[in-house]
């Protein structure tokens, strides 16, 4: 059908090591911990007038970049089950395959439909050192990208981006599986790349997705799975992000903040530029509400199972520009964390500073556990204090 379009031992590699779905994903038990199991059952692929098949626009000779440059009338291409080879970040700005113009998106016909850039055919970086972005979709209203896998390949040790949204309102990203899509080696610039990065483009929705930050070996590769830059309006459903080098979801200037089931695990390895939040917050603010959130991040039973050794807290929230006041966390599962009675706990950091100004972060979020009201302890840095942890959450500031 495509010289692109291929049958490849990656899908059966990637079948095997993930034909169990979000439903039924092992993690280690421990008592009083659990993790809310969520169907995985992804739609089949879409028809109708909005819609155009790949088939119906390939020619011979042509790659997929060609192909989404084909399609008319601000319809979403689908595309069959097989592997899509793209070569080089040279579309749009740095970008393996740019998605925009005349096409709305991309849905694909499930976890066979695979997309990915040619292993070391990046042949530039940007100023940051990046390769840049496997996948960029940008300037599009109701923006969709859907049921398909996006696989990381090396890039000469280069870093770069999975997937970027760049400038779209009322995105929505769904059914999508990430194995080793990005490259990344930090939880800061330039070694803090994303599975997912979603860039000014307010009313964007995450749902049933899965960013694994490891490669086809299971050798962990990727950095921070999700980041959310200058945006508002920011939602997230159903959605694993498990296995990274360093990093977490990080929110950055974002105006209103809705998850749930949100379940993160063993993102980050140690302490330092590879440590990590469960959930962090920065510079953001409006209204913020976490439902059900699982954050396995630290903890004496973290390092017994082999899970990470990061340094992280549960829930990080910096903010130097304002107080956040309307901050809930409701019925959330965690690790023990780095206090013995195993309290939830909140990074505040006091000395967070930006352009000279220090975190402004004081009121006291709503925290709901087995329907009862947690009440906060304060534990300064450094220093540790531990409470029973079915009344109360600690505040490490």
């Amino acid at each position: 059908m495509s010289s692109d379009l291929t049958t490849s031992p990656l899908n059966s590699v990637i079948s095997r090591r993930h034909a169990i779905r979000l439903g039924a994903i092992a993690v280690p038990a421990v008592a009083g911990l659990t993790i809310p199991m969520v169907a995985f059952a992804a739609p089949s692929r879409p028809t109708g007038s909005q819609y155009v098949r790949y088939e119906d626009l390939y020619r011979p000779g042509d790659n997929l970049q060609r192909v989404v440059n084909k399609v008319t009338g601000n319809r979403i291409l689908t595309l069959p089950a097989g592997t899509f080879t793209l070569r080089d970040f040279r579309n749009g700005y740095y970008d393996g395959l740019r998605v925009g113009g005349n096409c709305r998106g991309i849905v694909g016909s499930g976890r066979s439909t695979v997309i990915t850039v040619a292993a070391n055919s990046a042949t530039r970086r940007k100023s940051d050192g990046s390769a840049g972005n496997q996948i960029t979709i940008a300037g599009k209203s109701g923006a969709v990208l859907s049921n398909f896998t996006l696989v990381g390949q090396n890039q000469h040790g280069w870093t770069y981006c999975g997937i970027a949204v760049s400038g779209c309102t009322d995105a929505h990203l769904s059914w999508l599986y990430l194995s080793g899509a990005s490259r990344g080696y930090s939880q800061r610039p330039p070694g803090e790349t994303f599975g997912i990065n979603v860039l000014s483009s307010s009313r964007t929705t995450i749902s049933d997705t899965e960013v694994d930050g490891r490669n086809s070996s299971g050798t962990r590769v990727a950095a921070s799975p999700i980041g959310w830059n200058n945006t508002n309006d920011a939602k997230v459903y159903r959605t694993y992000a498990h296995h990274g080098v360093a990093g977490m979801m990080t929110f950055y200037n974002v105006t209103n903040i809705y998850t749930e089931d949100y379940r993160c695990f063993s993102t980050s390895t140690g302490t330092g530029t590879l440590t990590g939040s469960g959930i962090n917050h920065e510079q953001s603010q409006g209204a913020i509400k976490h439902v059900r959130p699982s954050l396995f991040v630290n903890g004496t039973y973290s390092r017994a199972a082999g899970h990470t050794e990061s340094t992280g807290m549960h829930i990080s929230v910096q903010n130097t520009r304002t107080d956040v006041n309307n901050f809930q966390v409701l019925e959330p599962s965690w690790d023990p964390g780095p206090g013995s009675t195993g309290m939830l706990a909140f990074s505040i950091r006091d000395g967070y500073t930006v352009a000279g100004v220090r975190n402004r972060v004081r009121t006291t979020p709503r925290v709901v556990k087995n329907g009862i009201t947690l009440k906060r302890s304060d534990h300064p840095t450094p220093g540790w204090g531990d409470k029973d942890k079915r009344y109360y959450f600690s505040w490490v500031h």
